[in-house]
């Protein structure tokens, strides 16, 4: 019997990859760390913005304190300025009440020298009487004149020291409500160098998530393209099979034909004379703790599991489910070391994430055959994914009778 060519190994491992519209695992779990660092990105991105805008807004209200507090300052100086011009004005309200005080005193003593005169002239002489009281009169009224110079020179004094105390009483206030402004503005200065030095530390998460985002785009990239890559070489391998059977219809009965196409999946998982590895005694596939299950939810949405995650040492074996034989075994991006089987029927079973592989591509394999070492499944913890497929379907295991028996295995 002929060897079939190694293409018809890419397209085996070609009918484990569902259409567009049904990702495997690994893949959700891919798209699934891009949608969540797109929302990280978005929600860092948001928490920017809001920064940006308070920031903005501490700028505004610090101009806005610093715009008061020149205005305080301008009118402070003002009233400054002012009880600078009061006392001016007080010195010289002084200066001329102590200058109308020796006019005053002169008067006085002249006016009562002219009384005493004018009771003598009365008995000596009228006509010298006479010219004293028109003196005496004279000074008189230069006296009232001096006093009520005096008594508005003191009521002017009076009121400028009342408008002196009532400018300090505002220069204080202005002067407490300056410190204040003072205090409001070094608070806003502090806040606005917190709000600057978050917005660094913000700004470079921003651009963290952006490369980490890029580089999942990139990874996805990559798996899509070399899916692409062993869909067109499945493809192709899949007319020139085409081929060989219309050439090899024309060469043998119908019958024989028909009878040589039933065999065809026995054909598939036999394909060398080498004997299947045996298996040995242990749980299959792992001995570990199922902690999602399938059909379980992978995020927050509709993405479903479409296989069994286990958690198990890193050290623990992994076993065949049933016996088949071994069409990959080799490294994935998104699925690291994988193994997949083929059994008959058009069951495929999947064992991915191993850190350690124990089979190579072309074995067969009975129940039970050690496949490989669990690996890292998900952040910190190991384990194993498994999968079963019929065709490019996934299914739930339990409804593959080769996995109902092998998990009532102790």
């Amino acid at each position: 019997m002929k060897r079939r060519p190694v293409y018809f190994l890419l397209l085996l491992f070609l009918m484990l990859a569902p259409p567009a519209s049904q990702a495997t695992d690994p893949a959700h779990q891919l798209n699934r760390a891009i949608d969540q660092q797109k929302s990280e990105l978005n929600v860092t991105r948001a928490k920017q913005d809001q920064l940006r805008q308070e920031l903005r807004a501490t700028q505004a209200q610090l101009s806005d304190t610093e715009q008061a507090q020149n205005t305080l300052e301008d009118r402070i100086s003002g009233i400054e300025e002012k009880i600078e011009q009061l006392e001016a004005t007080q010195k010289a309200l002084a200066s001329q009440v102590e200058g109308l005080r020796p006019q005053i005193a002169d008067n006085l003593r002249l006016a009562y020298s002219l009384g005493d005169q004018a009771t003598l002239g009365t008995l000596l002489a009228h006509t010298d009487a006479l010219t004293t009281e028109r003196n005496l009169h004279y000074i008189r009224a230069l006296l009232n004149a001096a006093l009520t110079k005096m008594g508005q020179l003191k009521q002017a004094e009076q009121e400028q020291q009342a408008n002196k105390a009532a400018l300090k009483a505002n220069h204080e206030a202005l002067v407490t409500a300056h410190e204040a402004l003072s205090k409001t503005l070094d608070q806003r200065k502090k806040q606005q160098a917190e709000q600057n030095a978050l917005l660094t530390k913000i700004s470079q998460q921003v651009d963290q998530q952006s490369q980490h985002l890029a580089a999942l785009l990139r990874q996805k990239r990559a798996l899509d393209a070399q899916i692409a890559r062993l869909n067109a070489a499945a493809a192709e391998e899949a007319r020139a099979r085409a081929a060989r059977r219309a050439e090899a219809a024309k060469q043998a009965r119908a019958d024989h034909a028909r009878s040589s196409n039933s065999a065809d999946d026995d054909q598939e998982v036999s394909g060398d004379d080498r004997p299947a590895a045996p298996g040995s005694p242990g749980a299959i596939p792992v001995r570990g703790k199922v902690i999602r299950g399938y059909g379980a939810p992978i995020a927050e949405g509709d993405m479903r599991a479409q296989g069994i995650l286990f958690a198990a040492p890193a050290t623990a074996a992994f076993r065949a489910v049933a016996a088949g034989k071994v069409v990959f075994a080799d490294s994935m991006r998104g699925w690291g070391n994988l193994v997949i089987l083929r059994h008959p029927n058009g069951y495929l079973s999947l064992y991915a994430h191993a850190s350690e592989l124990r089979v190579h591509t072309g074995m067969r394999v009975s129940r039970g055959t050690e496949l490989g070492l669990c690996g890292q499944i998900e952040g910190r913890e190991t384990g194993l994914y498994f999968e079963v497929r019929r065709g490019n379907d996934t299914i739930n295991p339990q409804r593959w009778s080769a996995y109902r028996t092998a998990s009532k295995q102790p």
